[in-house]
C-alpha cells in the first residue's frame, strides 16, 4: 500500500528553464533567496516538487522557473520581434517601450513584481500614445502572466480573456498558437483552483488542437515546446485525479517533446523525469521509479546541479524505503543532507531530514499515515 504522506498528489509543475537571465540592472535588484517563491504552477516550493506532503523547497535561482518557465520564454520571443528589427538609429518610441517590456519581465523574473506591475501600467501607457494596437494586447498579456505567477487567478484570466478578444478581433483563430498558449494557462489555473472539470476540458480541447498544428507543421520547435509544457500540466492534472499511469504516459510524451527541443542535458528533463517517479510510486511500480530517478540524478551531476541533485537524493532516498532497502535508503538522505549542509541548501537539508525521520520511524516499527 502507497504511504500517502510521502507522495502527495499537489499541483506541481517542472520548471523549464530558458536562457540566464540578464544580470538585474538598475531598474530591478535581485530579489533575496525566498522559499516557496514558485507561485505558478505549484503548491510545493520547487523545481523537483515530488507530489510529497513533506514540502520540498528547491533553490531560489531559477532562471526558468520562478518566473513562469516556459512561459517567459514564450514571452521574451516575442517582445523581440514585437516590432521587427531596428536600425540602431535614434531610439524610437516603439524602441522604449520594448525595452520597458523587457525591463519588466526581467524584474518579474527576479520576483519585483510591485516594481514589474508598475512598469507595465507605464508600458501600457506607452503603447496607448502610439496607439499600437499590438503593443497593448502585449503588455496585458504580460500583466495576465503577472497575475498568474502571484496566484491572482480570477484576475489573470479575465486578462487572458481579454487578450484573447483582441487576437481573434486581429484574425487570429482557434488553431492560433497565441490562443492555444492561452488555453493551456486557462485549463492549467483551473487545476490550481479546484476546477477539475473545466481544466480537464480545456486540456483536452488544447491538445486536440495543437496535435492538427503538429501534422501542419511537424518541425515548428515553439508548437512542439507548448505541446510538450500542455502535457506536463495535463499529467498533474491527471495525478490529482488518482490516474497515475495515464499521467506517467503524459509524463513521457512531455519529456520526449523536450529533449526534442532542447536534448536530454537539461533542467527541465530532471524534473519531469521525477515526475515520472512520482507516477511509478503511486502504483507501487518501485524499481521503475527508482531507476528513473538514477537516470534523473545523473542529468543532474551533467548540469553540476547539487541543489537539485541533493533533492532527488532524497527522494531516491524515499523509494529506497519503500522497497524496504533501509541501509539504501540511509545512505541516499546522509548523502543528500551533507549535500545539502555542502551548498547551504535548505530545502534539500529539510528533505533529506524527513526522509531520515522516515527511515528512524520504519526502523522502530512506527506506523506512518
Amino acid at each position: 500500500m502507497i504511504v500517502k504522506n510521502i507522495w502527495k498528489l499537489t499541483q506541481a509543475m517542472g520548471r523549464f528553464r530558458p536562457l540566464a537571465a540578464a544580470k538585474p540592472l538598475e531598474y530591478c535588484h535581485p530579489a533575496p533567496p525566498q522559499r516557496g517563491s514558485f507561485r505558478q504552477r505549484t503548491e510545493c516550493p520547487g523545481s523537483l516538487c515530488a507530489y510529497v506532503d513533506h514540502p520540498i523547497a528547491a533553490p531560489a535561482s531559477q532562471g526558468y522557473g520562478s518566473s513562469g518557465d516556459m512561459i517567459w520564454a514564450f514571452t521574451a520571443a516575442f517582445t523581440l520581434n514585437l516590432f521587427g528589427g531596428g536600425d540602431e538609429k535614434e531610439e524610437t518610441p516603439e524602441d522604449k517601450l520594448v525595452t520597458t517590456i523587457k525591463r519588466s519581465i526581467l524584474c518579474i523574473q527576479r520576483e519585483q513584481y510591485d516594481r514589474a506591475e508598475q512598469m507595465l501600467h507605464l508600458a501600457l501607457r506607452m503603447a496607448q500614445d502610439i496607439q499600437s494596437k499590438e503593443g497593448v494586447t502585449y503588455v496585458y498579456d504580460v500583466m495576465a502572466n503577472l497575475a498568474m505567477e502571484r496566484e491572482q487567478f480570477k484576475k489573470a484570466e479575465k486578462i487572458f480573456t481579454d487578450v484573447m478578444k483582441r487576437l481573434f478581433a486581429d484574425g487570429h483563430t482557434e488553431e492560433s498558437p497565441k490562443i492555444l498558449h492561452i488555453s493551456s494557462k486557462i485549463a492549467h489555473m483551473s487545476q490550481l483552483q479546484g476546477d477539475l472539470e473545466k481544466s480537464f476540458q480545456g486540456f483536452t480541447w488544447t491538445l486536440q488542437q495543437l496535435a492538427k498544428l503538429l501534422e501542419k507543421m511537424p518541425d515548428d520547435k515553439d508548437i512542439q515546446e507548448l505541446y510538450g509544457l500542455t502535457k506536463n500540466w495535463f499529467g498533474q492534472l491527471l495525478m490529482k485525479q488518482g490516474k497515475y499511469m495515464e499521467a506517467r504516459k503524459l509524463f513521457q510524451e512531455a519529456y520526449d517533446a523536450l529533449v526534442d527541443v532542447y536534448g536530454a542535458v537539461n533542467e527541465a528533463s530532471i524534473t519531469i523525469l521525477n515526475n515520472i517517479s512520482v507516477a511509478y510510486v503511486n502504483v507501487e511500480k518501485y524499481t521503475e521509479a527508482r531507476e528513473i530517478l538514477l537516470q534523473a540524478i545523473e542529468l543532474a551531476k551533467e548540469l553540476k546541479d547539487v541543489a537539485q541533485e541533493g533533492i532527488l537524493q532524497a527522494n531516491l532516498g524515499l523509494v529506497y524505503l519503500r522497497e524496504g532497502l533501509t541501509q539504501q535508503a540511509d545512505s541516499a538522505c546522509r548523502l543528500a543532507w551533507k549535500m545539502g549542509k555542502k551548498h547551504k541548501n535548505p530545502d534539500a537539508i529539510e528533505q533529506a531530514e524527513y526522509c531520515l525521520d522516515e527511515i528512524k520511524a520504519t526502523l522502530n516499527g512506527e506506523k506512518r499515515s
